[in-house]
């Protein structure tokens, strides 16, 4: 009898273990999975049940979905099973994400796809545990016969939404933890205590962007700076081949309530002025025409955002006790998708006020 122990973390997680757990002695009937039903998150299951179970075990096969990669009890899981299995096999089967962005502990470890060819290796990898193992064409046709049901049920629990699930926002979570922008702790969204506007947001934004970015800001000054030289100079090539890049600065011929709400300094809109003769010298210097991507805004605004392919960064303007706007160079942020309600009306607001806004000259 091969004992394969489950490990899991989160709903989408649970879901993959309990249609392995249905699913493998169908295919192995010498297979004889195991998993709690208790969530991974509460903790109170490891010391005996978990503890008890490993000593049973020859193989572990760890659910990993983009929600959960860091989650701190699947990576001591992970530990832990690799420690109780050393004569066995450790396999992370991912979903929604490659084998070759495992991190961390994970990443020490052979990752399986739910693909139907990469699936068949780890069918054979508990075969091998087998003391009378399947021959290999009949293994083949069980794993034929029964693929349909796995992959089916496997698709569901893909398509079953899990905010901050985006690629693009694990992507920039991943990146800004890897500069040190901190650890974010995820709800509905990425929360992100300080770091908005800094060199490192915005060095992350480039490194990671695909397919669009797009940023809302007032001076956005940082992202034309020296510091950055190289994202301006890779940019005409990127907007020939379909990147989608605009930006959208204040402008500083907007009414002075406007202008003086957006920032305290007194002579903002001097500032604003040479930010944006910044940004055409840049632009042009590497061959690009500023009205391609700039254009002028001149309303009041809430809050200051980026969106860079599908997540989408924001930070309210906070205000003095003087009502006057706080600097948000370092402020708190947070990172949502932009399939997400507020995500989605960012973009939107983001797409209206580019259609009304003045074409920079």
């Amino acid at each position: 009898m091969i004992r394969v122990f489950l490990s899991w973390s989160g709903h989408r997680s649970r879901a993959m273990a309990a249609i392995l757990h249905e699913w493998l002695p169908k295919v192995l009937q010498s297979v004889e999975p195991w998993m709690s039903t208790d969530d991974i998150q509460k903790g109170r299951r490891w010391s005996v049940e978990i503890g008890a179970n490993l000593q049973k075990h020859r193989v572990g096969i760890i659910c990993v979905t983009p929600e959960n990669l860091s989650a701190p009890w699947l990576l001591f899981e992970a530990g832990a099973l690799s420690r109780s299995l050393r004569s066995g096999k450790v396999i992370p089967l991912v979903l929604g994400l490659t084998p070759g962005e495992l991190e961390g502990p994970l990443s020490g470890f052979q990752g399986v796809s739910l693909e139907k060819d990469d699936f068949l290796r780890l069918l054979r990898s508990l075969n091998e545990e087998n003391s009378k193992p399947l021959a290999e064409n009949h293994l083949r046709e069980v794993h034929d016969k029964f693929w349909p049901d796995l992959r089916d049920g496997m698709e569901v629990v893909a398509n079953d939404h899990i905010p901050g699930d985006n690629p693009s926002v694990q992507s920039v979570v991943r990146a800004f933890a890897r500069r040190g922008i901190g650890t974010p702790s995820i709800g509905d969204q990425a929360f992100f205590e300080s770091g908005f506007e800094s060199h490192a947001l915005y060095g992350t934004l480039v490194d990671v962007m695909k397919h669009r970015l797009y940023i809302c800001g007032r001076k956005n000054r940082k992202l034309f700076d020296k510091e950055h030289r190289g994202f301006l100079e890779s940019l005409r090539a990127r907007l020939d081949g379909g990147f989608d890049f605009r930006v959208l600065f204040l402008d500083p011929r907007s009414s002075p309530e406007v202008v003086h709400a957006a920032h305290g300094d007194v002579d903002f809109s001097r500032q604003l002025e040479e930010c944006i003769e910044t940004a055409k010298e840049s632009l042009k210097g590497v061959g690009i025409d500023p009205r391609r991507c700039c254009r002028l805004y001149g309303i009041h605004r809430t809050v200051s955002y980026a969106i860079v392919d599908e997540a989408v960064l924001y930070a309210p303007i906070a205000l003095t006790e003087r009502g006057r706007p706080k600097p948000l160079t370092k402020a708190p942020f947070c990172v949502v998708s932009a399939r997400s309600h507020f995500g989605t009306q960012l973009l939107e607001g983001f797409e209206s006020l580019w259609n009304v806004s003045t074409t920079i000259v």
